[in-house]
């Protein structure tokens, strides 16, 4: 069952399971139908630099292998550069011989990109250092692996050039591709084969217009075609979608032509945004916690967010720091 894990100030976690009923989605339990209480304790110390949720161990879904965000488990950064591995186990971070070392010489200054990049049934790493290089760590199941001098597999992504990340499927390929956003808005496909970056030719410029009025990234498969594409918060309050493989351009997927279909409205940019596959796997919906510490959910139907009314509020006083879509195996 899909849910919510949540980090406390304090550093406990705890795990909200998604409750479907007359199929919608919901955290708030209920006996009529057999639902047991919710939010239980699943881990407590968690003070970590930074939080890494993925597909750690081997799922038995392939398109939840594929999606890139959420996850089955976490590792976390420590402050003295260590990686640390915690499997969520029997719907618990609380088993004997957690918390392993798996990787060390990190920083939190870095940016950590996680996707399946080496097609192996798991997540893998790729880091962004502080010289604007990619770097590959594949994940076995029980540490990363130091390629050695093939551990660089990008270079030119300075961080005054580049300002977001967005792995993908975005040629459909075996290996998820980076679609980055550029300082200027534009936005520009990096294809990778597996193994570098390098050897796939300059990157490719598929999108501009993406300026400072965008607040917000959604990214997913919004369109049902098995091509991810990007919803947005504008500033004046709207989500905006921009579908992307619906048309092809030179032989390659593109993002649509203006103008754009305003998908949502009254959103803010302060609220907390988790993109998961809650009712199916493959089909993307959102859920919010805005201003008054509120969760609201809003399914997408392929074109636009339902408005559900007072049926969107899912959730209260959910004073959390951190909030993770989870799969558990």
């Amino acid at each position: 069952m899909p849910g919510l894990v949540v980090r406390k100030d304090n550093g406990d976690l705890r795990y909200y399971p998604v409750f479907q009923r007359d199929g919608l989605c919901t955290f708030i339990p209920s006996k009529e139908h057999g639902q047991p209480e919710t939010g239980k304790e699943v881990g407590e110390g968690f003070k970590f630099e930074k939080y890494l949720p993925g597909y750690w161990m081997p799922s038995p879904t392939t398109s939840a292998r594929r999606r890139i965000g959420g996850g089955n488990s976490l590792i976390v950064l420590e402050k003295d550069g260590d990686l640390k591995f915690y499997p969520f186990v029997g719907h618990s971070f609380k088993i004997p011989d957690t918390g392993k070392k798996v990787g060390k010489g990190f920083r939190p200054d870095m940016d950590f990109i996680v996707a399946e990049w080496t097609s192996s049934g798991m997540s893998d790493l790729l880091v962004r250092d502080k010289d604007g290089r990619l770097r590959l760590f594949p994940w076995n199941g029980h540490e990363f692996l130091d390629l050695g001098s093939r551990e660089v597999v990008g270079e030119g992504f300075d961080k005054d050039k580049v300002t977001h990340f967005f792995p993908g499927y975005w040629l459909g390929k075996k290996n998820p591709d980076l679609l980055v956003r550029e300082a200027d808005g534009d936005l520009v496909l990096y294809p990778f084969d597996g193994v570098t970056f390098k050897s796939q030719g300059k990157g490719r410029r598929i999108g501009r217009g993406f300026g400072k009025d965008l607040l917000v990234y959604l990214v997913d498969e919004w369109m049902g075609n098995n091509y991810p594409s990007i919803i947005a918060l504008h500033k004046d309050n709207k989500l905006i979608s921009y579908p992307y493989g619906l048309r092809q351009e030179d032989g390659y997927p593109a993002f649509d032509n203006p103008p754009y279909q305003t998908v949502g409205k009254g959103f803010k940019s302060n609220y907390t945004y988790i993109v998961g596959h809650f009712r199916n796997p493959g089909r993307p919906d959102l859920v919010i916690c805005d201003d008054k510490k509120r969760m609201r959910f809003f399914p997408f139907d392929g074109q636009k967010f339902v408005d559900l009314g007072k049926s969107e509020e899912v959730g209260k006083d959910w004073k959390f720091t951190h909030f993770w879509d989870f799969y558990p195996v």
